[in-house]
């Protein structure tokens, strides 16, 4: 069977969607299990020690990510990249995309806390549980040693780190070493590491399946056919050698350049009157002095801790009881030896 366009396919809602199953010439299994999702199982799978899920398209609008695992999705149905790991593909949220937007009724990356109760009219609860049970089956059919959970996005602003990710709180380990490796070989700039449980969708793998996982962010938005995937050579270098060789990690590594960071709260929006205390267009990572102010809402306000704080993913346009932004911290390295 000739490959399919993963964007293409995904992206032609007006097409229903029909499952598929196909093998490439160099063996490798294809399975299209639903819009958006597919799966790559190599001819020796056996040998695998790790299963992988890479994710995009969660909001709509960070589209560089998309087009950046379609890339590698056609050099595997190509026969260009040879998988040493099977590998679940996802395009979270097509119809946003359509749309030019993060998402239609409600964020889609707040969902993922264990199977939700289906609401109908909510189109991103739906696709929350349909995501969660894709990640179930394949976890649970290739219940490998190591699993890994990479969901890419891209920020919706200006940063000081232009790529990072997001280390979340799970009960399995504090520190991914390996995701930590992985990372700096990637020259992912930046990781925080959550100070709390989420419902993200990297958390989801990370807490129920002990997943390798993050939220990498990687640049700034952009409308698909106007990224600059030039920017995200390294990475999508890494990111290749990954899952495609099998001693990957058993090579020697390389001194870290990753800055760390630590989660030290995040800033919830209460009400319609929650307003921030510098502008909108503020860039990721902005260092504020102890005792600044940060926001008000509703008479309470915010000032930056002891030691001063950097604010991440500030939005005061977020649904009320929704993280309106993160404040980090610089881990000093010689903490964390």
């Amino acid at each position: 069977m000739d490959h399919i366009s993963f964007i293409q396919n995904t992206l032609d809602l007006s097409t229903p969607f029909k499952e598929r199953f196909w093998q490439l010439a160099n063996g490798t299994q294809v399975i299209w299990h639903s819009r958006g999702v597919v799966e790559f199982i190599p001819h020796l799978d056996f040998d695998s020690h790790c299963a992988v899920v890479l994710s995009s398209g969660i909001h709509g609008n960070e589209t560089s990510p998309i087009e950046l695992l379609d890339t590698i999705i056609e050099d595997i149905q190509s026969g260009e990249l040879s998988l040493s790991h099977p590998c679940l593909f996802i395009y979270g949220h097509p119809t946003a995309t359509h749309q030019h937007t993060r998402f239609i009724d409600t964020n889609l990356n707040r969902l993922f806390s264990h199977h939700q109760i289906p609401n109908d009219s909510m189109l991103e609860m739906a696709l929350a549980n349909r995501l969660m049970k894709s990640v179930d089956a394949f976890f649970t059919k290739h219940n490998t040693k190591e699993k890994w959970h990479l969901d890419l996005h891209c920020a919706i602003r200006s940063s000081q780190h232009y790529t990072f990710a997001i280390h979340p709180h799970n009960h399995h380990y504090k520190r991914s070493e390996s995701l930590l490796e992985f990372l700096s070989r990637s020259k992912i700039e930046a990781c925080l590491f959550s100070e709390a449980p989420a419902s993200t969708f990297s958390w989801y793998s990370a807490e129920y399946y002990g997943a390798h996982a993050a939220t990498v962010e990687l640049g700034k938005v952009s409308r698909m056919g106007e990224n600059d995937l030039t920017q995200l050579s390294e990475f999508n270098e890494a990111l290749r050698n990954m899952i495609s060789c099998a001693d990957y990690f058993e090579q020697e590594s390389l001194d870290s350049t990753l800055i760390e960071y630590q989660v030290t709260r995040s800033i919830m929006k209460q009400s319609d009157h929650f307003t921030f205390d510098f502008p909108t267009d503020l860039a990721n990572f902005t260092q504020f002095n102890e005792n600044d102010l940060l926001a008000t809402d509703e008479g309470i306000q915010y000032i930056a801790q002891p030691g001063g704080e950097s604010v991440v993913f500030p939005n005061a346009k977020v649904e009320n009881g929704h993280r309106a932004c993160l404040l980090v911290q610089k881990i000093e390295k010689t903490k964390t030896q």
